[in-house]
């Protein structure tokens, strides 16, 4: 009974190293700090041997933890292969779990739910905002959907394209009637512009030129938030393409500075090579492709009917 026991603590206990400690660790698995707590001293206790050190200032592995987390590490890996061996034989059924950017996590948002209605019996878990390769590694996600241009030298790593993300610069009319429209980007100033940043700024880019640094408006990283505020027109923004076609579509915003806009970003799939994807995620990843390229074409051709009426409108 006690090995029965030690093994479902030594998996919390991986899981409280991993997290950065009980408090983090009781978020992620929707628990509470005391219980996981208590669950560790008593694997203590049974093991004779102590794991952690533990006090108000300090949170760190002691050298027998150290070695026992080695070993519940590669439990925990070996226990999700085998969950995934058991469900890979079903493409039918399964858990994807999904790591998106923030930047593509809208489009996520709007790919899911199709996924989900088509594949009753597939399940999908997706946090967004992160770029975990490790978590890949260890089997804790199944996709990484990345932005970077510089992908992961790892022969266990695949990288599937999905498409590219157009990132256009857009205010709204009534923003560009009061100050005008802006012929260089040097012209814009930074009380007008909204920023996607963790922190009070951000950079924005342009192509052929460095990143620069804005002290704007407003900076926020959610992308909804800069969307609602350049909708009311408090300043401009850089936002993915696929965000603002439908406001450009009806003219609720408009692009800026067309002739420097960034080269588009490609959008890639990261998981684990052929041997050791389920098949589940394949189809998942699949899915994506198809609903990119399908967005994309509608993407474009709003845009393409945005900058017909632009041009064939009859002058003030």
């Amino acid at each position: 009974m006690d090995r029965i026991n030690n093994l479902g603590d030594l998996y919390l206990f991986v899981q409280v190293i991993e997290a950065g400690g009980f408090s983090a660790a009781a978020t992620r698995m929707g628990t509470t700090r005391s219980l996981l707590s208590r669950r560790l001293i008593a694997l203590e206790q049974r093991l004779g041997a102590r794991l952690l050190h533990r006090n108000a200032r300090q949170f760190a592995l002691t050298a027998t933890g150290e070695r026992v987390y080695r070993h519940a590490s590669a439990m925990c890996e070996a226990a999700i292969a085998a969950e995934q061996a058991a469900i890979s034989q079903d493409p039918t059924r399964g858990l994807v779990r999904i790591e998106a950017e923030g930047l593509v996590s809208p489009m996520v948002a709007e790919l899911a739910p199709g996924f989900a209605a088509t594949h009753p019996r597939i399940r999908l878990a997706v946090s967004t905002g992160g770029h975990d390769l490790d978590a890949l590694l260890r089997q804790q996600a199944d996709v990484i959907l990345s932005l970077r241009e510089t992908l992961p030298d790892s022969g266990d790593i695949v990288a599937r394209s999905l498409g590219t993300v157009r990132m256009v610069t857009v205010g709204s009319p009534d923003l560009v009637r009061r100050i005008g429209t802006p012929k260089h980007p040097g012209a814009l100033d930074d009380e007008h512009c909204l920023s996607y940043a963790n922190g009070t700024s951000g950079y924005w880019t342009f192509h052929g030129m460095a990143p620069h640094r804005r002290n704007g408006r407003m900076a926020s990283a959610d992308l909804g938030a800069l969307l609602s505020a350049a909708r009311a027109g408090v300043g401009f923004a850089q936002l993915p393409l696929y965000m603002v076609a439908d406001d450009l579509g009806s003219g609720r915003l408009r692009t800026i500075l067309e002739n420097f806009e960034q080269l588009p970003r490609t959008l890639h799939a990261l998981t684990l090579s052929s041997r050791a994807v389920s098949e589940v995620t394949v189809n998942f990843v699949r899915f994506l492709q198809k609903g990119m390229t399908a967005m994309a074409e509608r993407w474009e051709q709003q845009v393409a009917a945005t900058s017909l009426t632009e041009t064939s409108a009859p002058s003030a």
